[in-house]
C-alpha cells in the first residue's frame, strides 16, 4: 500500500517537475532571443546582454577582444559590449569635469540601465514560461500557470542571488581573449610606470620654473633687451598628457609669446584621441599647428576649431612681427589601407617640396619660419627662407643649408606611450627660439635658440643655449618688402608658379 501510495504521488510530483521545467526552459529561449538591450552610459552606447550560465560578467571592447570576470554565484551571466563612444559629449565631460566626471556618468548611467534590464529580463522570462507552456499544455491551465511561476522564480531568484553576491573586486584578476590577452603582461609595467608619472608630475613645474629662473639669471637675453620675441617649439606629444604640461610649464617659465606645434599630436588616428586638444586652451597663448603624419584631417579641424589655436596648411600668419608659413604632412600613416612602404612615404613627403617653394615663391616677401612636421618636405626652400622647423624623427638635430637653418626638435611627449612603460624614456624635448624684432629694413632675426630637455626617469632638466652667429654664422636668404596682415593667415595665389630645387637634402 505504501508503495502503491509513494507511485500515486509521484506522478502528479514529476508532472509538477516537467511543467517548471518547460517554463524555465521557455524562459531561457525567451531571453536568449530577446534578452538584449541597449543602454546609454555617460558619453557610451553599450549593449547589454544577460541569460542564464556561469556567473560571471563579461566586457567586451570590439575589435580589441573581451574581459570576463567571476563575479558573482548565481546561474546568470551578464555582458556588456562597447558599441559606440560619442566623441564631443565624452571631450566636453572630460574637459569639464575630468576623469572622475565620466566615470560619475558611467556610474549614474549603469543605475538607470541595470535595474530596467533585470525587470526586462523577468518580464521576458515570464512570458517566455508561460509561452511555451501554453504550446505544450493548451488548455491545461494548471499546468501553464506552474511552468509561468517556475520561470518567474528561475529568473527573479537568479537575479536576486547576483545582486546579493556580486563582487566588483573581481575585476582586479579577469581573463583576457583576443588581442587584450596582452594585458595582464602590460599591468606591472604600466602600474611601475604611473608610480614614477606621479612623483615625476609632482616635481614638474618646481623643476622647469627654477631651472628657467636660474638659467635666466646667468644667461639673459641673448639681446640683452626685454623686447626680444620668444617662441616655443614643440611637436611630437604622441598623446602624452606628460608632454604637454611639460610644455605649458616651459611656455609659462620662459614666458614666450607664443609656441609652434609641428604635428603628430595623435598616434593611432582614432576620433577619441581628440581628449588630448583640452590641453591647448590652457597654453593661454597663440598656439600655432602643422599636421604631422599620425595626425588625421579631422584632428586638424578640430585643432581649428580652438579659440587660441591657428592651423597652417597652406597659409601663412603674423604673429608679434613673425611671419609662419606652414603645410601639413601629406600621409597619414595610421591609414593601413594605404599599404605605403618607408620608401613610397618618402617619395609623397619629397615631391610637397615643389607645393612648399610655390608658395613661398607667392609671398610678398619670404617667412621668417616655415613650419613642417617632416622636414623634407622643405628642402626646396634652403637659400630661400632663414629657417625651417620640423620633428617627426624624435631626435634634436641643426644643420645649416645654403644659408638656411634647419632645426628639428625631438619628441615633446617622448614619443607618447613609451615615456611610460620604457624604463628611462625618451627625453621631453622642446625648444625656445630668441628672435630680434624687425627694424627699419631688416626683417625680424632668429638670434639664439635653447634646447630644452627632460628626463622622465629622473626628472633632470637640461638647457643648452646656440647663438646662431657663433654656432652657425648668418643665416641669409634674400628678403624682399612685408605684406602679410598681421595675425590674419593668408593663402597664397592659387596661381603662383611652381618652383623647384636641386639642392641636397639637409640630412
Amino acid at each position: 500500500m505504501v508503495a502503491s501510495a509513494l507511485r500515486t504521488l509521484a506522478r502528479p510530483a514529476a508532472r509538477v517537475l516537467l511543467a517548471a521545467l518547460i517554463g524555465v526552459l521557455g524562459a531561457f529561449l525567451a531571453m536568449q532571443a530577446f534578452g538584449r538591450a541597449s543602454a546609454d552610459l555617460g558619453p557610451f552606447r553599450v549593449q547589454l546582454d544577460a541569460g542564464f550560465g556561469r556567473g560571471v560578467t563579461g566586457i567586451g571592447l570590439p575589435p580589441f577582444g573581451e574581459l570576463v570576470a567571476d563575479t558573482h554565484t548565481a546561474p546568470l551571466r551578464v555582458d556588456a559590449t562597447l558599441q559606440d563612444v560619442r566623441i564631443t559629449e565624452l571631450t566636453d565631460l572630460f574637459q569639464t569635469k575630468g576623469t572622475d566626471g565620466v566615470v560619475e556618468a558611467v556610474v549614474q548611467g549603469a543605475r538607470h540601465a541595470f535595474p530596467l534590464l533585470a525587470l526586462r529580463l523577468l518580464g521576458l522570462g515570464v512570458a517566455g514560461g508561460l509561452a511555451l507552456g501554453l504550446v505544450v499544455y493548451r488548455e491545461n491551465w494548471r499546468r501553464v500557470a506552474v511552468a509561468g511561476v517556475a520561470a518567474l522564480l528561475a529568473v527573479g531568484g537568479s537575479e536576486a542571488a547576483a545582486w546579493a553576491t556580486y563582487r566588483p573586486e573581481s575585476f582586479q584578476h579577469p581573463t583576457f581573449s583576443g588581442s587584450l590577452t596582452i594585458a595582464p603582461k602590460l599591468i606591472g609595467p604600466v602600474r611601475e610606470a604611473s608610480s614614477r608619472l606621479n612623483r615625476f608630475r609632482e616635481e614638474l613645474g618646481q623643476i622647469v620654473s627654477g631651472t628657467a629662473r636660474v638659467y635666466g639669471a646667468i644667461q639673459g637675453s641673448p639681446l640683452g633687451e626685454a623686447n626680444e620675441i620668444r617662441v616655443l617649439h614643440i611637436s611630437d606629444i604622441h598623446l602624452s598628457p606628460l608632454g604637454m604640461e611639460f610644455a605649458q610649464r616651459l611656455a609659462d617659465a620662459f614666458a614666450v609669446d607664443f609656441v609652434v606645434d609641428t604635428g603628430d599630436i595623435s598616434s593611432f588616428g582614432l576620433p577619441v584621441e581628440d581628449l588630448i586638444l583640452g590641453e591647448i586652451p590652457a597654453f593661454h597663448r597663440p598656439y600655432v599647428y602643422v599636421r604631422g603624419n599620425h595626425d588625421s584631417r579631422a584632428l586638424q579641424a578640430e585643432v581649428g576649431a580652438i579659440r587660441n589655436a591657428v592651423v597652417l596648411d597652406g597659409q601663412t600668419v603674423r604673429l608679434d612681427g613673425l611671419t609662419l608659413y606652414g603645410l601639413g604632412d601629406p600621409v597619414f600613416t595610421p591609414n593601413r589601407a594605404a599599404g605605403l612602404d618607408d620608401a613610397q612615404i618618402a617619395r609623397i613627403v619629397e615631391r610637397e617640396g615643389s607645393r612648399v617653394a610655390a608658395d613661398v615663391a607667392a609671398l610678398p616677401r619670404p617667412p621668417d619660419v616655415v613650419a613642417v612636421h617632416d622636414d623634407r618636405m622643405a628642402e626646396s626652400v634652403a637659400g630661400r627662407v632663414p629657417l625651417v622647423i620640423s620633428g617627426h624623427f624624435h631626435v634634436p638635430s641643426a644643420l645649416v643649408e645654403s644659408g638656411t637653418l634647419f632645426l628639428r626638435v625631438g619628441s615633446t611627449g617622448g614619443a607618447g606611450p613609451k615615456v611610460f612603460v620604457q624604463q628611462g624614456g625618451i627625453p621631453l624635448s622642446a625648444e625656445i627660439l630668441h628672435f630680434a624684432p624687425a627694424t627699419a629694413g631688416s626683417p625680424p632675426k632668429l638670434i639664439a635658440y635653447d634646447l630644452v630637455s627632460q628626463s622622465p626617469e629622473t626628472g633632470s632638466i637640461t638647457v643648452q643655449r646656440h647663438l646662431i652667429a657663433v654656432d652657425f654664422g648668418a643665416l641669409s636668404p634674400t628678403p624682399s618688402p612685408s605684406g602679410t596682415p598681421a595675425g590674419v593667415p593668408t593663402s597664397p595665389p592659387e596661381s603662383a608658379p611652381a618652383t623647384s630645387s636641386a639642392l641636397p637634402r639637409p640630412w
